[in-house]
């Protein structure tokens, strides 16, 4: 099987990690955004990694557009790295440029972004990976990262899928980003909404970061009690955890330290926040399964509130 050519789509902090590892070891990879000094950076001084890892890629494949990918023929797989509150946007541009046997990996926050992947490009042709790593996009071709928790896990919507999971995990371990393949990605999938849920939006609301929430006596009740109700859902969707995953997930947020979530980051930006896609989908799947979630509920229209638009009068 040839080593896949790759474009990453989305070139903030998840997909800057993935596509300066990929990049520095050696890789076939595209850096697709439509963030011109962003890329210009890029192009100039390369990728810079600072933080828990510290690098520089030379990344001298840019796409300023995902139609311009179209100008990389060899591309084969499109990492999808962009916020998943634009991914319906975006997704019929990515038909425009699809070609036979081109694969489709929801590389992002949320459930059920390969699901909608699919029902574009078809499962056979979808993957999924779940990072546990995180950054904040600190200016033009650079980016700070926060931590790493290895390792990330990938897997494939169907056995035809699976080949290419297997080879992407050996490559971003390979690249210092370790990996591994998993035939059950969505477990994973619901771990990171859960522990994504019990905070993102709550430091979004409250402009704080993860260890004050978790730090303040009642608002780590408030997180526990957010993953509580998403673990009852995913049970109830017929998810199996491991034994302790509840108090593993509670230390795991607490040692998180002074990170801004990427939904405080978004709401800081006034851009479109990820609420759909997590808090959003508990409450959406635990009505599908008679499982009440008042606590994911209040938050997912909590941030409704605050991303619509007054109708109050402008003060002067």
């Amino acid at each position: 099987m040839s080593e896949p050519k790759i474009a990453v789509v989305g070139v903030g902090p998840v997909g800057g990690i993935l596509a300066a590892h990929l990049a520095h070891a050696g890789y076939h990879v595209v850096l697709c955004d439509v963030q011109k000094p962003h890329l210009d950076a890029i192009k100039t001084r390369g990728l810079s990694l600072t933080g828990v890892l510290e690098m520089t890629a030379r990344c001298e494949r840019l796409a300023y557009s995902i139609s311009e990918l179209s100008n990389f023929p060899a591309v084969d797989t499109v990492v999808v790295a962009t916020k998943a509150s634009i991914l319906p946007y975006i997704t019929p541009e990515l038909a425009q440029i699809a070609r036979p046997g081109m694969r489709f990996i929801s590389c992002q926050n949320g459930l059920d972004n390969q699901e909608f992947l699919a029902e574009t490009f078809g499962p056979d042709n979808v993957l999924r990976v779940v990072v546990n790593y995180a950054g904040a996009q600190m200016g033009d071709g650079h980016i700070a990262m926060s931590f790493f928790n290895p390792p990330n896990y990938i897997g494939a919507m169907t056995a035809k899928g699976e080949p290419l999971a297997r080879q992407l995990a050996e490559m971003m371990t390979a690249a210092n980003l370790e990996t591994q393949f998993t035939t059950n990605v969505k477990k994973y999938e619901w771990e990171k909404v859960i522990l994504n849920a019990a905070l993102s939006a709550m430091c979004a609301l409250t402009r704080k970061p993860m260890k004050d929430m978790m730090d303040f006596e009642h608002t780590e009740v408030l997180a526990e009690e957010l993953m509580r109700e998403g673990i009852q859902v995913a049970k109830a969707c017929g998810v199996v955890f491991d034994e302790g995953f509840f108090e593993h997930g509670v230390q795991y947020l607490k040692k998180a330290g002074y990170h801004r979530t990427s939904m405080h980051q978004d709401v800081l930006r006034r851009s479109r926040t990820e609420i759909d896609w997590l808090n959003g989908k508990i409450v959406e799947r635990g009505r599908s399964v008679g499982v009440d979630t008042p606590y994911n509920f209040t938050i997912t229209v909590l941030i409704k509130g605050l991303e619509m638009k007054s109708g109050a009068p402008e003060e002067h």
